[in-house]
């Protein structure tokens, strides 16, 4: 069982699937998940790869056999989940975010989940769907120090665990390019990256100002659904890129100067609708996949040199996460 690779990505149409790199077919996890469901946000425990948690219509729901089967954890009901974190040095604390803005945390390795806070911006641009956590990000030194990425209110940030929130918003507020937040991730020296409509900007201060890292210079479609540190190195950083929401171009951004400088990593692939999610593996990280919109799936095991293809069944739509991992 040692060294093989799954992959696992979620859709809102068609619910959740799991590959094993090497396979040509994608298997469907079903048991024990809520009827027709829809998976927004998927992660894997750092200390058991046969662990594995995904956020639902319904709340959560783990696997303790690598997707084999489920179960709902308990939390309240009618809670849409879009972002699930661990806590950096303690994995049995998590967070989670959901449709409404509401903050849930567990204590006890996701079996249970108390409300913790609302994330409230009152200048949130009004869309045909409540303001939503897409992404939470954790500092590895100061833990108390938390970040979440509003769909679409901007940027949130936290000095108490997640109990309270201030809205970061010093350049953002009014825009709506820039206040469409899609995710947030803690790199190098306590640096904040978030990805919104015109690519990734960071904050070395916390929120109290944001620097945009000019996308426009790197790549002609910049348009980013998220940004991710690799778990190996602190200093480089993996970000979605499409032309807007539904377009027919995707990519991921790749940067090794925490943030400084961007170049496309997917080369020589043609990802025909933006990429909606980025996994790089924790126990193997020049494994890197990524997910566009319309059910492509794209896979390289050696940083970026060559790629394969896994697309996913046609009923797979609005595909919005993936993991990967070595079991």
């Amino acid at each position: 069982m040692a060294g093989r690779t799954l992959i696992y990505v979620g859709a809102e149409a068609d619910g959740l699937y799991r590959k094993e790199a090497g396979d040509s077919r994608w298997e469907k996890l079903a048991k024990g998940m809520p009827p027709s469901p829809q998976v927004r946000a998927i992660v894997v425990h750092p200390n058991d790869a046969s662990t594995v948690f995904v956020g639902t219509q319904r709340g959560v729901y783990r696997s303790q056999d690598g997707g084999d089967s489920f179960e709902r954890m308990n939390m309240t009901e009618g809670r849409i989940v879009w972002a699930i974190k661990f806590h950096p040095h303690d994995p049995n604390i998590m967070f989670l975010g959901t449709e409404g803005s509401e903050v849930f945390k567990s204590t006890d390795g996701g079996e249970n989940w108390a409300y913790l806070s609302t994330i409230a911006n009152p200048d949130s641009v009004q869309m045909a769907f409540a303001t939503r956590i897409l992404g939470i990000g954790i500092e590895s030194g100061d833990t108390d120090q938390m970040y979440a990425a509003l769909e679409v209110g901007g940027a949130a940030h936290s000095s108490d665990g997640g109990k309270t929130w201030s809205i970061v918003n010093s350049v953002f507020d009014g825009d709506v390019d820039l206040m469409d937040l899609h995710g947030v991730t803690v790199g190098a020296n306590e640096s904040v990256f978030i990805s919104n409509r015109t690519g990734v900007w960071r904050t070395r201060d916390r929120g109290q100002s944001w620097e945009d890292l000019q996308f426009e210079n790197f790549s002609d479609i910049r348009y980013s659904r998220g940004v991710e540190v690799a778990p190996d190195n602190p200093s480089t950083l993996y970000a979605c890129v499409g032309l807007n929401f539904g377009s027919e171009q995707g990519g991921v951004m790749r940067s090794t100067d925490a943030g400084d400088t961007w170049g496309r990593f997917d080369q020589g692939i043609e990802a025909l609708s933006t990429t909606f999610g980025i996994a790089v593996n924790d126990r193997a990280p020049e494994q890197v996949y990524f997910c566009t919109r319309k059910g492509q799936v794209f896979g390289t095991h050696d940083g970026g040199a060559t790629w394969e293809g896994h697309d996913l069944p046609e009923m797979a739509a609005n595909v919005k996460a993936i993991a990967c991992t070595s079991a």
